[in-house]
């Protein structure tokens, strides 16, 4: 991974998810400082490094105060909720309400989107396929990209894949481990392909933005598409457990709709940056 730049400072939203605590690690070690994560319900596991100031994202007037104070010379907004309570306010106004702190302080921005604001329906997609998603997590992500565009012309907009890890597991690894260890039936589908990155690839990646000025939408996923099916059945292969509980099923027959086939075309991302982004059966090797 690449050095951060001597004293330079980052600003990490969301820094107790899943992706937000690893880009903190990272940024400690590779030598970015000071390094901020901020959280708002549940606080992060200290890294050493590493602050944490407390910090309500759907309060326009809390994201002000805090980026005006600290004015980091970086922020990577990792900062969302995919459903439930104020997902909307979260998502999408609180990225607008950082692009436009960062924007009046100056700092560099990276933000993280998904390819879930795409259809699934004209893969693959680079990085001149305009949104038009299908679900409510996507629209929200959507209108966020279009707030940081319209508030923060300068920003990298990055949008990426399913975030996998293996040690600690991520969510989905979690839960397709700990069912094939129990014996339980999972059915995972052959219709919704995607590409898969590593969560330290990405978190590698995002700070090489971060330390860098490219701006506009790049996509940072891993170069392997498959199916949920394909990466069960690879999963449970490298870990040893049985496949019989996995049954393979169709996204379309389930009551949500969901794109089919969001591929994305990394080939930018493999020209700028030095970070490699493994596929998802290297990983599993490694």
């Amino acid at each position: 991974m690449p050095d951060g730049k001597p004293g330079r400072s980052l600003l990490i939203t969301g820094a107790a998810g899943f992706v937000g605590q690893e880009v903190a690690r990272h940024a400690a070690a590779a030598g970015f400082g000071p390094v901020w994560g901020t959280w708002h319900q549940s606080q992060p596991i200290a890294i050493d490094g590493v602050s944490y100031p407390q910090l309500d994202i759907i309060n326009e007037g809390a994201v002000n105060k805090l980026l005006h104070e600290l004015r980091p010379d970086a922020v990577i907004h990792a900062a969302y909720r995919k459903d439930g309570p104020n997902a909307e306010a979260i998502t999408t106004g609180g990225s607008g309400y950082v692009a436009r702190a960062a924007a009046a302080i100056n700092a560099r921005l990276v933000h993280i989107s998904t390819d879930m604001v795409l259809d699934g329906e004209n893969p693959p997609y680079d990085e001149s396929a305009l949104p038009a998603p299908v679900h409510g997590y996507g629209r929200a992500k959507a209108a966020a990209e279009a707030l940081v565009v319209a508030s923060a012309p300068s920003a990298a907009i990055v949008r990426t894949s399913l975030v996998c890890r293996l040690d600690p597991p991520d969510p989905a690894t979690k839960w397709i481990t700990n069912s094939l260890r129990n014996g339980q039936p999972i059915t995972l589908y052959t219709d919704e392909i995607r590409c898969p990155v590593w969560l330290t690839d990405l978190s590698a990646a995002l700070l090489e933005l971060a330390a860098g000025d490219f701006s506009g939408v790049i996509n940072v996923s891993g170069p392997q598409a498959l199916n949920r099916y394909e990466m069960g059945m690879r999963l449970a292969d490298c870990l040893g457990l049985s496949t019989q509980h996995i049954t393979p099923g169709l996204s379309s027959q389930s009551i949500v709709r969901r794109p089919r086939n969001l591929t994305l075309d990394t080939s930018l991302a493999r020209r700028l940056l030095q970070t490699r982004l493994r596929s998802f059966d290297e990983g599993l090797a490694a």
